[in-house]
């Protein structure tokens, strides 16, 4: 049994366990201090590896957004360069164009040519027998006996000028070499005449609409007529005429599947030449004119795209003409 007598101890006992106690605190102050400078590190090095990461993911996200500016600069330039494209696909069918009126004028410079070369070899042929005669006339004159009394018919002068008729014949050769050297012309000036003919019967005179578009013969255009629409097919005949009349290019397709247009109105495909624009502002008022609720418009998309189907010629194509006309409802003004 232990006994519960308090245990006596003397100085030295106290002094040693006074020593080991402090022993302990110095130690325990020792980890302390450890500890806090190990937390002190450890949220350093936590702030430092935050800021890092921070710093990484605003590095990666400025990359990216570089990246989208880049991709949508390219793609702007890949947009700019389709346009580009379409602009010069169409200038070179207005180049096309162009040089197909060009090549129909020579021809016509050509034929003109030969036809007034065949003029001057017959008029050559006429002079040549005029003067014939002209100079047997003038030496029966001649040979003729005198008499007392010359008959009226021997004083008159020989009907037959040879000079003049040389005169017209050089002439005449000068106007057909100008008119195959120079370049082609709309119209040519008629070949003067050797002979004396009777005064021609006048023509009579165009039409308004006719007259005010003959200025830009040559000039291509589509007419496109609303299937649904009854009386289109009529105005189309008509309009196509008219033009045809005037030394224009038509073509006309059946447009179906599209509705909503009031109206003739005209088209002019975006980048076309002033010639172009020219043309189709003097058909607007023309057709005005002519008793049509007509009026000038903008082709919303690309040129050579189209709702709904088109049928008509394969050649030229719907989409080759600068110029389109499309005939929809009520294209007739009220009377």
């Amino acid at each position: 049994m232990r006994s519960n007598k308090p245990v006596n101890m003397d100085i030295d006992q106290l002094r040693g366990w006074a020593s080991i106690m402090d022993r302990a605190m110095i130690a325990s102050l020792v980890v302390t201090i450890l500890a806090v400078a190990a937390l002190g590190i450890t949220t350093f090095l936590s702030f430092r590896y935050s800021g890092a990461v921070r710093a990484h993911e605003r590095a990666t996200l400025d990359s990216y957004k570089g990246l989208e500016n880049q991709a949508a600069q390219h793609e702007r330039e890949a947009s700019a360069a389709r346009e580009q494209v379409t602009r010069l696909e169409q200038e070179i069918n207005t180049a096309r164009d162009r040089t197909a009126r060009l090549e129909r004028e020579v021809s016509a410079a050509r034929d003109r040519a030969a036809a007034l070369a065949l003029e001057a070899d017959l008029a050559r042929e006429r002079a040549a027998a005029s003067e014939k005669a002209a100079r047997e006339a003038t030496e029966r004159a001649i040979q003729a006996p005198p008499l007392g009394k010359v008959a009226p018919d021997a004083a008159r002068p020989p009907l037959f000028d040879a000079a003049e008729i040389r005169r017209r014949l050089a002439d005449l050769g000068k106007m057909v070499k100008d008119a195959a050297t120079r370049a082609p012309e709309p119209t040519a000036e008629p070949a003067p005449e050797v002979t004396p003919q009777p005064a021609a019967v006048p023509a009579p005179p165009l039409p308004p609409f006719v007259a005010s578009l003959q200025r830009y013969a040559g000039t291509p255009a589509a007419i496109f007529l609303l299937g649904q629409i009854a009386d289109a097919p009529a105005i189309g005949a008509t309009i196509s005429a008219d033009l045809g009349q005037a030394g224009w290019a038509p073509q006309t397709w059946t447009w179906g599947g599209v509705a909503g247009i009031y109206g003739v109105v005209v088209l002019v495909r975006d980048g076309s030449d002033p010639a172009t624009h020219e043309a189709a502002a003097a058909l607007v008022d023309a057709l005005g004119a002519a008793g049509f609720n007509a009026s000038k418009g903008d082709w919303p998309a690309n040129w050579g795209r189209f709702r709904g189907t088109l049928n008509g010629p394969q050649t030229p194509s719907p989409t080759d003409a600068a110029i389109r006309i499309v005939v929809g409802e009520k294209a007739r003004k009220a009377p």
